[in-house]
């Protein structure tokens, strides 16, 4: 049987494989699936962690998604303790889908965690939305990662732009994430980021991402 248009495989990128029909995703006014926001947190990966270690640990949806299904107790089975010891952040995609070994879901909400200041924190461009999922995940990751019982760990709910339609939230998560990379460069904190840039931005993310893509398509195309 001939493989529908929608299977072909546009991108093979490390660990990510994009196909025909992850890209239309970022030609329209479309939700975002795992597959665009993972490659995208691969591609800041390389971008920042290319030289070796990890000052920002992206962690891809999947994974985000079997943690939050986890019990805390078994959170280091699946994250390297070295890039938790040693990075910045550690930044993860966040999805009101319950399910354990299955993508879904219909909101995106960003949840970063400050090693600096032993604080989560969250960013939702529909404010409320994942509000419950991100302070039990929250507290789960912290009590993985300082592994003692910490009185000084926080979750904040922090003040982003919100989206106006149903559709962003990805699109959101993608470009908080870069402007909260840049801060977290500048500071070494999260805490006290401006994010109101992330509107504007949001508004260009899909055409970058697919200029992103078939820029990364020529240079494998001239590296074979």
């Amino acid at each position: 049987m001939a493989k529908s248009h929608s299977d072909e495989i546009v991108l093979s990128y490390y660990d990510c494989l994009l196909r025909a029909s992850d890209v239309a995703l970022l030609q329209g006014t479309h939700w975002l699936n795992d597959v665009i926001i993972g490659f995208y947190f691969e591609y800041l990966d390389q971008r920042y962690n290319g030289t070796g270690e990890k000052e920002f640990y992206f962690i891809s949806p999947e994974l985000t998604q079997l943690l939050k299904m986890t019990d805390p107790s078994q959170y280091s089975i699946f994250l390297d303790p070295v890039n938790v010891s040693n990075s910045k952040c550690i930044i993860f995609p966040l999805n009101n889908c319950d399910k354990k070994d299955a993508a879904g879901g219909s909101h995106w909400s960003l949840l970063v965690y400050s090693k600096q200041e032993k604080t989560c924190y969250h960013f939702d461009s529909s404010k409320g939305f994942n509000s419950s999922i991100a302070s039990k995940f929250a507290k789960n990751v912290m009590s993985c990662i300082l592994n003692e019982d910490n009185l000084n760990r926080k979750f904040v709910e922090a003040d982003c732009p919100q989206q106006d339609n149903g559709y962003d939230c990805g699109i959101y998560v993608l470009c908080l994430t870069d402007v909260i990379i840049q801060y977290v460069l500048k500071t070494g904190r999260v805490g006290g980021c401006d994010c109101s840039e992330v509107k504007r931005l949001s508004q260009l993310k899909r055409t970058q991402l697919l200029n992103l893509i078939n820029e990364l398509k020529r240079k494998l195309i001239t590296c074979t």
